[in-house]
């Protein structure tokens, strides 16, 4: 292997050393095996990224369980070519989560994943978060005429636009109807105000 791929491969590695304890090195020994059979992708591709996320994200981080290597295996499959910043952050964190053992993290949210653009990612990511998810109710305890539903729209659309970079209405409803197709969304959920079905709210559990 090269220098430049060894340097690559022992930065993966560093974030990683905190499992090797718990795992008695079957881990860093995997990783290893699988990076080393893919090296470009680790030094110039997709993997690059999504392995320095995870690093991060499993810095100073317990195990909770032994790390599940078959979804771990499976994902780095599945994002070999994926260079979004936007879903790689999303993949990263599934794999920061599979590798700590978690059992919320299901093959089912794979092929969510699979599915979306960047535009979606940033609609999925409004409707998980909390201040989103509280503006509305908040904005709902006005009333529930049609009036005000238009002005729960509108509330929710500025609330989105200002906080989410999400100024494009067209497509949060596409991205809105998208995500209700793979059954993230609840179907009542309509243009800017959307809710999670339990899907959704599994999906969203195993990325936090």
């Amino acid at each position: 292997m090269s220098s430049e791929i060894v340097t690559a491969y022992q930065h993966v590695i560093d974030g990683f050393k905190y499992a090797d304890g718990m795992t008695g090195n079957v881990l860093s020994q995997y990783l290893y095996h699988r990076l080393e059979g893919a090296a470009d992708y680790v030094t110039n591709g997709a993997w690059k990224k999504i392995l320095e996320k995870t690093a991060a994200k499993l810095k100073g981080k317990t195990i909770e369980a032994e790390p599940n290597l078959a979804l771990v295996d499976e994902i780095l499959k599945r994002t070999e070519l994926q260079t979004d910043e936007n879903l790689t952050e999303l993949w990263a964190r599934l794999l920061a989560n599979a590798l700590q053992g978690k059992n919320s993290v299901r093959r089912e949210y794979f092929d969510i994943l699979e599915k979306l653009n960047s535009y979606d990612v940033l609609v999925l990511n409004a409707a998980m978060d909390e201040r989103y998810i509280d503006f509305l109710k908040e904005v709902k305890t006005q009333g529930h005429s049609v009036l005000i539903k238009g002005k729960i729209l509108s509330a929710a659309y500025k609330f989105l636009k200002e906080n989410y970079n999400l100024g494009d209405l067209d497509e949060i409803e596409l991205s809105a109807l998208k995500l209700s197709g793979l059954e993230v969304f609840t179907s009542e959920s309509k243009r800017t105000a959307f809710s999670l079905t339990l899907l959704g709210r599994g999906l969203k559990k195993a990325l936090f």
